[in-house]
């Protein structure tokens, strides 16, 4: 289950936040992050990462067309979106574009730990707040 991730979220003390989160887990190398949408696709393209957690609220361009572009790099890397914003209808907006899975960044410190590694199989997560409205089973 090793990946190699890339971080994008437009405020450095959430990137700091997730790299605290997932840096005890020896199976998992952060090799990048990036603070805005057209960062996160030349750095997408440029580190070839396996899984890109990535923020849906961005300056420059919104997470959701940042994955849309992602999709057709020739490596296409897996997508768990991490979002402040809760809301079923964000999330299956954000699952639309053919991620992994939604973490809401209120649950991301207890989430993360579990979301990754089931993305990084072929799985999708979603997270518990957002499961009990039955959008998505959260293992699927």
């Amino acid at each position: 289950m090793r990946g190699r991730i890339l971080i994008v979220d437009d405020h450095d003390v959430v990137r700091r936040g997730i790299r605290s989160v997932i840096s005890g887990d020896p199976e998992l190398e952060i090799i990048g992050e990036a603070a805005t949408g057209q960062d996160a696709i030349r750095r997408a393209d440029e580190l070839k990462p396996d899984l890109i957690l990535l923020d849906i609220s961005l300056p420059d361009i919104s997470g959701i067309e940042v994955a849309l572009r992602i999709r057709k790099l020739s490596a296409v890397p897996k997508i768990l979106f991490l979002s402040q914003h809760d809301s079923i209808q964000v999330a299956n907006e954000g699952l639309k574009t053919g991620a992994c899975g939604f973490v809401a960044k209120a649950d991301a410190a207890r989430e993360l730990p579990e979301a990754i590694p089931i993305v990084l199989r072929g799985g999708t997560f979603l997270s518990e707040r957002l499961s009990a409205h039955g959008a998505l089973t959260k293992h699927a």
